[in-house]
Order: structure tokens, then C-alpha cells, then sequence
């Protein structure tokens, strides 16, 4: 079937993931109508995190932009001259139907996960504290509720042992450029799409700050997962030592042999090393690379003031 004419889109953004999307399907021909997006101040507000100021950007294009005074998209912030493609890339709020459906060729979303399983809030941290070595990310056709939509485009990115949630999110980001731009051809030949069961749907929950509180009594396998899930440029996953609130920002599984003569005391620090601290978690030991305390490096420093912490204990609630 032959192509439509390339399509008027206005693209609906506020972080660099999304910014990144942008500029690649203006790079690739595509046709961006206007842009919306929040200001610093409102991203500040809702504690929008990765924000990014796209307004510069568009101005040196000529693209015009809207500049929202709150993170909602109201049917009157879209051109009268564009209702033909709506992308939505780097926005975490749900855009009202009225809006979705006054696009002759409807609007698009992007996703993380292994659908219908792993809808919702947080998709990468979940992802690498549950372990995966995979995620599917995908381009599908929104509606009223989150990530259920009909698939367009997917394809399959890996998570090796080195990734933290900082570079698995730049993964997702280039490939949900490419899928976007395969997504618009895809909507523009209609080409067959690929629903999801419903039935079988798991939606992961938001994550709230409390949630990042490090237990000892894990595994290490899980701590590893679940401290590079946090990483920058999350919150980071935390512990209290002494009574002040550590951030560790990257750990890996030490010796799995060490200390297994000794009295498994989970947080308890068995030793310091020049790279770092030594931590007994539920089965083998943590080796704590880098932290930080009230914004201060607190691992790796100079050893003789490290060992000064060997036998303390991280609390564990």
C-alpha cells in the first residue's frame, strides 16, 4: 500500500528521553507541527524527574511551542491547524480521551516492559530489581488508561550485569526513537497491530521514596539489583549508618566464600577495603563501592577514616 503524506505531529514532551525522541524524527523528515511541554518552574513542582527545556531548541526551528502552566493537556493547548498525529514521549501523566481523539490518526505512547505484563509506573527500576535480562520496549496507540494500548512497533533491549538504571535508560530512549519512527509508518500504512491481553495484565505500582530503604537481610543478588535500580539519577537506594542516611549509588557481590565462619549479622560492616566497605547481607557479602552521606562522598575515601566503621551495623528498618 502507498504511503500517506507525512503526517502533522504535535509531540507532547518534558523530558530528555523525550527531547532525544524529538529531535531524531525531525532529523528522519517527520513533520512537527508544535511541541508542548511545562516550564522549569512546573517541572519543579511536580518533581519531574530527567526534566529538560525544549523551548530553546524549537524557537531555533521555527517549531512552535506551548508552554503549559500546569502538567495537564487540555483539548484547547492544540493547534486548530494540526489534529492528525499525536506523540506523547517523555510526559508521565495520562492525556484526557477528548484529546486522543481528535486525532484523525490517533496518538502514540511509549512503554517498557513485557506486555501486557510490567503496565504502569516506573518500568526500568522495576525491571532491574526484579532481576530481568531483558525488557521489550514498544510504540502503541493510546487510550484512556496506561500502557494498554495496541502495539505498533517493539523490539527487545538487553540488560547485562554492568547496567545501572542510568544507562538502561538511555538504551530505552534511543530505541523508543527508532520505534517511533517506525510506529508513524506503521500508522500511516495501517499496517496490523498487535493487542494486548488484558487478562493477563500486571501494573506495576509508583515508587515512593520509602521504598528505597535498603534491608540487609536480602540476598546479595537482590541488593546488587536493587541498589543499581536507584542509581543516579533516581534518589538512590539508602541505609542509616550511625543515624545518618547513607545513599549507596553502586555496590557489586564480593567474595561469596569470605566470612562464612563468622556469625551471619546482616548489615554488619566485616571490613574495609581501599575500594570500598564490606557488607554481610542474608547470603553472601556486599562489596559498597560508592556512597555518600548529606552529599558528601562517603565511600571510597582514604582508608585508615573507613575502617573506622568496620563491626557497625547498617540498620535494616
Amino acid at each position: 500500500m502507498r504511503s500517506r503524506l507525512n503526517p502533522k505531529i504535535v509531540y507532547i514532551t518534558c523530558c530528555d528521553n523525550g527531547y532525544f525522541g524529538l529531535r531524531y524524527l525531525y532529523k528522519a523528515g517527520h513533520h512537527i507541527e508544535q511541541v508542548i511541554t511545562i516550564s522549569q518552574e512546573t517541572a519543579k513542582k511536580y518533581q519531574v524527574s530527567g526534566y529538560v527545556d525544549v523551548v530553546g531548541w524549537c524557537n531555533s526551528l521555527k517549531i512552535p511551542v506551548t508552554i503549559l502552566s500546569d502538567y495537564c493537556v487540555d483539548l484547547g493547548d492544540i493547534s486548530n491547524s494540526c489534529k492528525e498525529l499525536l506523540i506523547v514521549n517523555g510526559w508521565n501523566r495520562l492525556i484526557p480521551i477528548n484529546v486522543i481523539n481528535k486525532f484523525s490518526l490517533g496518538a502514540l505512547g511509549v512503554h517498557a516492559g513485557h506486555p501486557p505484563i510490567g503496565l504502569g509506573r516506573a518500568p526500568l527500576v522495576w525491571n532491574l530489581i526484579k532481576g530481568h535480562r531483558d525488557l521489550e520496549v514498544y510504540v502503541f496507540n493510546l487510550t484512556e488508561r496506561a500502557d494498554d494500548g495496541d502495539i505498533l512497533a517493539i523490539d527487545t533491549v538487553e540488560i547485562v550485569i554492568q547496567d545501572t538504571v542510568k544507562t538502561l535508560y538511555e538504551k530505552v530512549m534511543y530505541k523508543a526513537a527508532c520505534l517511533f519512527n517506525q510506529a508513524i509508518h506503521a500508522v500511516q500504512n495501517r499496517y496490523p497491530k498487535i493487542s494486548q491481553n488484558s487478562k493477563y495484565q500486571v501494573i506495576y505500582p509508583k515508587r515512593n521514596h520509602i521504598d528505597g530503604l535498603i534491608d540487609f537481610r536480602e540476598s546479595v543478588d537482590f541488593l546488587v539489583n536493587f541498589i543499581r535500580a536507584q542509581s543516579d539519577p533516581y534518589p538512590g537506594a539508602y541505609a542509616y549508618l550511625r543515624g545518618q542516611k547513607c545513599i549507596i549509588w553502586d555496590a557489586i557481590p564480593f567474595d561469596s566464600f569470605s566470612f562464612r565462619a563468622q556469625a551471619r549479622t546482616p548489615g554488619k560492616i566485616m571490613i574495609a577495603l581501599p575500594s570500598g566497605l564490606i557488607v554481610q547481607t542474608g547470603t553472601s557479602p556486599l562489596w559498597i563501592k560508592s556512597a555518600s552521606i548529606s552529599g558528601s562522598i562517603f565511600i571510597p575515601r582514604v582508608l585508615q577514616e573507613m575502617e573506622k566503621y568496620v563491626d557497625e551495623i547498617f540498620d535494616i528498618n
